[in-house]
């Protein structure tokens, strides 16, 4: 009787709440394809619906089926195994995208102080804004080519210079960018100096950048101790195996093994990335 009532209410409680379970996976997963898509679209790059779809599907199921494999038959170990497998294949996706996104910021960063040295130089010469931008475009390599040509097409179609100046500052979240960018829209309204104002952001970003470098190098001494706590497990599993190699075989030739490999490398990762929030500092 009583496993008739626990299943007559989870029965129920399924019936019910499939409506709304339904239309949070729609809606999570269309947030979840939308953001990819807009993603791909400030790279320049373009994605389908369906590659999308396929991909985080795809991902999702192939490691969720890994997780059920590395722990069946061990209960309640193995649901929550198999969950944490597939959320790390849910956003699996996301983070190749992430990492992707945050090169690109890294080299446009790295562009920036030539491309505005060369602003500066063209307007010595006497060229206006938009030709200057036209020279950057031509001369420069993507992303920041692409990005001041995007700003360009904009003017073409209606915008003025100032709202496609506004419109790749909320694109590109470049915080030397966003100085460069500001600094020539209020010249523009005020009047100024144009080259040497590119002139003197450049100066700026590079002296800060020297200085970041130098703080890398102070801060160099925890990662390498971070470094060392994170191989030391290894270095220790390899020391035991040619000092009693029967002692740590079970640990990569059963299940349950792995599975406390699985977990150590968890627990590494969240302490590499808590010692990478420490010795981050950002100026």
């Amino acid at each position: 009787m009583a496993v008739f009532l626990a299943t007559a209410a989870m029965a129920s409680a399924g019936y019910f709440s499939y409506s709304w379970l339904e239309s949070f996976v729609s809606r999570t997963l269309g947030q979840y394809i939308d953001w990819m898509i807009s993603t791909y679209e400030k790279m320049f790059q373009s994605v389908s619906r369906k590659n999308i779809l396929l991909a985080i599907f795809g991902s999702t199921a192939l490691s969720t089926y890994v997780g059920y494999i590395i722990s069946h038959g061990y209960g309640i170990i193995t649901f929550f195994f198999t969950l944490l497998f597939a959320w790390v294949g849910w956003s699996v996706p996301r983070w190749w995208v992430m990492m992707a996104w945050q090169r690109r910021l890294r080299k446009f960063d790295h562009q920036l102080i030539d491309g505005l040295n060369l602003m500066a130089n063209s307007l010595k010469s006497g060229l206006n804004l938009p030709q200057v931008i036209q020279v950057l475009v031509q001369e420069m390599p993507n992303p920041i080519s692409q990005e001041f040509g995007l700003v360009l097409s904009q003017q073409k179609v209606g915008l003025t210079l100032d709202e496609a100046l506004e419109k790749m500052v909320e694109r590109v979240p470049s915080e030397d960018l966003s100085v460069a960018m500001h600094s020539v829209l209020i010249l523009r309204e005020t009047g100024g100096d144009l080259a040497e104002t590119f002139d003197v952001i450049a100066t700026t970003i590079r002296e800060r950048r020297k200085v970041d470098g130098k703080i890398q190098a102070m801060t160099q001494q925890g990662k390498t101790q971070g470094l060392l706590l994170f191989f030391m497990p290894f270095a220790l599993g390899t020391l035991l195996y040619f000092m009693n190699p029967d002692y740590i075989t079970p640990m990569f030739s059963t299940r349950l093994g792995w599975m406390m490999i699985i977990v150590m490398l968890f627990f590494q990762a969240i302490g590499g990335l808590w010692l990478k929030k420490i010795v981050t500092i950002d100026i």
